[in-house]
């Protein structure tokens, strides 16, 4: 009990981020040991990712409405899931930093949502993928919409790629733009829920910007699932102040400059402190 208490303590200490990508993890690593253990035994292997993926089929929707946010928890090898958390781990820290853990849960779970929309819909829309059996896992649109949240918000930020600094609007045109043209390639769906993803985070920026909150249900979701008090949330209600430039903008981009170039660890307290105070405005 003592290493499960101790496992139990270091993750509540976890910051929002950082639990996401563990509770990735898990996941993909969960369905290996149950498919090990079915194989000893000799049992009929099931598959517990099939109880959680996204299909375009309307009815399983209706028996595993789950499946809209689950299916984003699971990665079909170690790539597609290492490839997602380093992206949602560089983008995101930024994210959390300057907008708060409300915000950021509100941007992931927007483009989970919406991501699998739009690769619902797509699939019952266009005549090319009429009579295709298909499902979707993986965390991409969660993942693209809080790096398109990001560029849109501060298109002039800096990433080191190769020894050369590229401003994070450049890449995020390049990502979108090779979604759109590998979509007859093969993973269409998935293409398509990258873009559903992209979409939402750039809507939602701009939503933001105008001093409205489309995401507020996600919290009041999250208070409800886990009964959480009034009194006792774990978020606090946003503020509905505008979107606005603060008088420290200039210390702001000097600081997600450095953050671009040396890493969010190179940052000293008082620029963390300024990043934080930023995103609770």
């Amino acid at each position: 009990m003592g290493l499960i208490n101790d496992l139990n303590y270091n993750f509540n200490n976890l910051n929002i981020l950082q639990k996401i990508i563990v509770l990735m993890i898990i996941c993909f690593i969960v369905p290996f040991f149950i498919n090990t253990i079915f194989f000893l035994f000799e049992l009929k292997q099931i598959s517990l990712i099939k109880l959680f993926d996204i299909s375009p089929d309307f009815f399983d929707l209706l028996y595993k409405p789950w499946s809209l946010i689950t299916y984003a928890f699971f990665h079909a090898d170690l790539w597609h899931l290492a490839g997602n958390m380093i992206i949602l781990y560089l983008s995101g820290s930024i994210v959390l930093d300057l907008f708060g853990k409300e915000r950021f849960l509100k941007i992931f779970v927007l483009g989970i949502f919406f991501g699998g929309l739009t690769y619902l819909v797509s699939y019952n829309l266009f005549p090319v993928f009429n009579n295709t059996k298909s499902s979707m896992i993986g965390a991409s649109a969660g993942v693209m919409a809080v790096f398109i949240f990001l560029s849109s918000y501060n298109p002039d930020l800096k990433i080191r790629l190769f020894f050369i600094d590229v401003r994070i609007i450049y890449i995020a045109i390049f990502l979108i733009i090779l979604d759109v043209i590998q979509i007859p390639s093969g993973n269409s769906g998935g293409h398509l829920a990258h873009l559903g993803g992209a979409f939402i985070g750039y809507f939602y920026n701009n939503k933001i910007a105008k001093g409205e909150d489309i995401a507020d249900w996600i919290i009041k979701f999250y208070n409800f699932l886990f009964l959480k008090r009034k009194n006792n949330k774990l978020y606090k209600k946003p503020s509905q102040k505008k979107y606005r430039k603060s008088n420290n903008q200039k210390e702001i981009d000097s600081i997600l400059d450095k953050i671009s170039k040396s890493g969010y660890d190179s940052l000293t307290k008082h620029e963390k402190e300024t990043l934080f105070k930023a995103g609770k405005k």
